[in-house]
């Protein structure tokens, strides 16, 4: 008990100091791990189990492919046709971005998809004249739910997939209806809540610029993007050839520096370092929650309080696990969940896929809720802050949160109608 009880103090302790932004969030969680090895709830080895090195290969691997696009001018060229094809209007930029987004995020890991979106949402706000802010919070959104329709998309989807057997197919037939309109519901209101601001941008004197005058080396641009689609391509068959998504990440990062030559420390200094350390040791404090065993007594207590009645559980799954979700990276959550849910199918008798789906939908929209819900959401708020722009909690949550709960209400409604 004694351990739980300093797991769960040490736990809100690093989330205090986050949100108070006193103190870098990097510092915190890495204060948090020392805590939990420290006072025993967790073993040095323990350490190394628990942080997902295969989500930390891919995020180095693609902040390297991404960077090489970026000092090659690929994204002001993407950003200079994008204003073209929406003759400089931010709500269709605004819509392009998020449909973007959650496509790309259906095919391939949602922390690259950030890693890119937002680095082209950046450059395209410059041109534009408007604050990336907006198209920021519709791009991480977007892409947790767009990610949640498929086996390849959010990184809990390939934890919840493979530790249960499930294919591509059955995630496309089980989530994919409800991500679509949840996808909708999100953009609808997101259009609404910024609209107005969006309505007043102007856009800046060189935005009519023709979109190859961005190009600061076509040929480098163009080998960069022919590994990026290669990289991309392998991550979407990863589970068919059978190799592990860190491995593509870095095999299309040696590539690029290969081809790079003498600009290979330019793209090394592009890392984000921060990134890298904080959601290793995030993953981490999520960790000595499960060692402490605080996770466990979760499910017992779910199965306990619905007294085994199959809408009740589904429905505490969503209230339940959504708040959890959004205040810890839902990778390590989702990778804590799935014995969780084990449990509570043999106890209850509710098919594994159903609560499956329920897992993967509340890990991945809940995650929308906060900076640090998601991975995604880390890794594209981290290159915005890269870039000079900082987004604060307040800011993030008073948009973010009330529309992730609407989305939870619809999808709790879509499970229970569609699988009980």
């Amino acid at each position: 008990m004694v351990e739980k009880i300093a797991a769960l103090l040490i736990f809100v302790l690093v989330y205090a100091l986050m949100i108070s932004e006193k103190v870098h969030r990097t510092v915190a969680v890495l204060i948090g791990a020392v805590l939990m090895v420290g006072l025993g709830i967790m073993s040095e080895t323990g350490v190394l189990h628990y942080i997902q090195w295969e989500a930390l290969g891919l995020l180095f691997g693609m902040f390297i492919i991404v960077a090489a696009l970026s000092e090659s001018g690929f994204f002001r060229w993407v950003g200079l046709h994008a204003m073209r094809a929406t003759k400089h209007d931010p709500l269709k930029m605004f819509i392009l971005f998020a449909v973007l987004a959650a496509v790309l995020a259906a095919f391939m890991d949602s922390m690259t998809v950030l890693i890119f979106m937002a680095t082209l949402t950046l450059e395209t706000c410059r041109l534009l004249g408007v604050k990336p802010f907006p198209f920021l919070l519709v791009e991480i959104t977007s892409a947790n739910i767009g990610g949640s329709a498929t086996m390849v998309g959010d990184p809990p989807n390939i934890i919840i997939g493979t530790q249960l057997g499930l294919s591509f197919i059955d995630f496309v037939t089980g989530v994919g209806v409800i991500a679509v309109a949840l996808f909708f519901a999100n953009l609808g209101i997101m259009y609404m809540v910024f609209r107005k601001k969006l309505r007043e941008a102007k856009p800046v004197a060189n935005g009519g610029q023709e979109p190859f005058s961005g190009v600061k080396n076509l040929k480098l641009m163009r080998v960069s993007l022919v590994i990026f689609t290669v990289t991309v391509t392998l991550l979407v068959l990863h589970s068919i050839l059978d190799v592990v998504v860190a491995f593509v990440g870095i095999l299309g990062a040696t590539l690029i520096l290969l081809a790079w030559g003498k600009h290979i420390p330019d793209l090394i200094d592009r890392v984000d370092w921060h990134a890298i350390i904080f959601l290793a040791g995030l993953f981490v404090l999520v960790g000595g929650l499960e060692a402490a065993g605080l996770l466990t007594d979760l499910a017992n207590w779910m199965v306990s309080v619905s007294g085994g009645n199959k809408m009740l559980i589904i429905t505490l799954m969503f209230w339940v696990f959504a708040p959890i979700s959004a205040f810890t990276d839902n990778v390590p959550f989702a990778a804590a969940m799935v014995p969780v849910i084990r449990r509570i199918s043999e106890t209850t008798g509710i098919h594994i896929n159903t609560l499956a789906w329920t897992l993967a939908i509340t890990a991945d929209v809940s995650g929308n809720a906060t900076p640090i819900g998601a991975s995604a959401n880390v890794v594209g708020l981290a290159v915005a802050k890269r870039e000079g722009v900082h987004v604060s909690w307040k800011e993030y949550c008073k948009v973010a949160f009330p529309i992730m709960l609407f989305c939870i209400l619809i999808a709790n409604i879509m499970v229970l109608l569609f699988f009980l």
